[in-house]
């Protein structure tokens, strides 16, 4: 699993096998002005196919060694850095970015960019035990003082073209999902994934038009893509919050349904990799309740932003389930959908696709709640 948001995490040539790279690493490193270090091997994570980089050991210190993943069209490359840097001096637990002697923060060598980040350790979020609601609030709360420094952030705006916007980011993935329901040849199959295209094209156009009218939605540079792959965590919470390449400047309360939705709607298993949904309908209260109580603690709801929260899930969450629950039926190497031929997978398939057609229906009905839900837990 990738990250919901970020263009493509690998960021070009993949880091290949378990003990090697087929990188020139003395290359690298002296591209970074080192000329003493030490290999610790590639870094692992159960969530996704490829190494995340070669941790490395510098002057005493673990870094990150890692491609620096693809960015939109026309995107500003160096604010994730200057966000970073604010965020870092702002006090939150960003890891640091090794310079170049240029005094740059990517090197470029070929077509390849390559970053060097501070590694903070700390563990992958897990949903199960009883770490994992403490953990839920704690992330709620790392994201209320992202935003709340993000305020004092001193620019520029930085915009993702329109295109790339929430309007245009679901109405190209569902279009993703319409055209990989018509090649499916599992009719039951495209008939769910038709279905589940459907359901949000039906509801999406008035969400989209109440977020456009509702008053008074704070707007500043969001993380944009807070959620399990990018945070690590200690005993005493989140202890690094990296993964900064779609940040961009956007409604907050886009970035709260979909973080809400990573946490308390999906079920992080890092001993097998798998994410897969949490209850059989919308979020889980309790979990819900622990994220925005995190949150709003420090972070109230301004103007019309808690009662427009459904809204912003009906715009996010369909980007999510893609990229998440469902993203081995678009996704998946060298696996179509008309291989999928043994009941158990089709059924198990038909399973995450019911789930995934119920969120409109169950977002109807929560509306009030969820509203209610970010108010309380604004008031303690």
């Amino acid at each position: 699993m990738e990250g919901f948001f970020s263009a493509d995490a690998g960021g070009g040539e993949h880091w290949e096998g378990a003990t090697q790279t087929p990188f020139d690493l003395e290359r690298i490193m002296e591209g970074f002005g080192l000329s003493s270090w030490q290999s610790l091997g590639l870094l692992t994570s159960p969530y996704s196919p490829e190494p995340l980089g070669m941790l490395l050991e510098i002057e005493g210190e673990r870094y990150l060694l890692r491609l620096r993943p693809e960015g939109p069209a026309g995107e500003d490359g160096e604010h994730c850095y200057r966000f970073q840097r604010f965020l870092r001096l702002a006090g939150l637990p960003v890891p640091a970015l090794r310079q170049t002697p240029t005094g740059t923060y990517c090197l470029a060598l070929g077509e390849e960019r390559f970053e060097l980040q501070q590694w903070a350790g700390g563990e992958d979020f897990a949903s199960a035990g009883p770490r994992g609601l403490r953990w839920v609030e704690a992330a709620g709360g790392m994201l209320a003082q992202l935003h709340e420094a993000s305020l004092r952030f001193p620019g520029p705006q930085h915009r993702w073209p329109s295109e790339l916007q929430a309007g245009g980011l679901v109405e190209g993935w569902l279009n993703l999902a319409r055209e990989r329901a018509e090649h499916c040849q599992v009719g039951a199959i495209a008939s769910a994934l038709q279905t589940w295209v459907e359901q949000w094209e039906a509801v999406l156009p008035a969400a989209m038009m109440t977020l456009g009218a509702a008053r008074g939605l704070p707007e500043l540079h969001i993380h944009g893509d807070y959620q399990a792959l990018n945070l690590r965590f200690d005993a005493r919470g989140v202890c690094s919050v990296a993964g900064f390449y779609a940040s961009r400047w956007e409604k907050r309360i886009l970035e709260v349904a979909a973080a809400l939705f990573a946490f308390s709607a999906l079920d992080w298993q890092p001993a097998t990799g798998e994410t897969r949904p949490l209850v059989a309908r919308g979020l889980e209260p309790e979990r819900a309740r622990a994220f925005l109580r995190g949150y709003g603690v420090r972070a109230r709801p301004q103007g019309q932003e808690a009662a427009c929260l459904a809204e912003a899930l009906t715009v996010t969450v369909p980007i999510l389930t893609i990229n998440g629950p469902l993203e081995d039926l678009f996704f998946a190497e060298g696996v179509e959908l008309d291989e999928v031929g043994r009941q158990e997978e089709i059924d198990e398939l038909l399973e995450r696709l019911a789930w995934a057609s119920a969120w409109p229906s169950w977002l109807r009905r929560a509306r009030r709640w969820l509203a209610e839900l970010w108010e309380e837990a604004a008031t303690g």
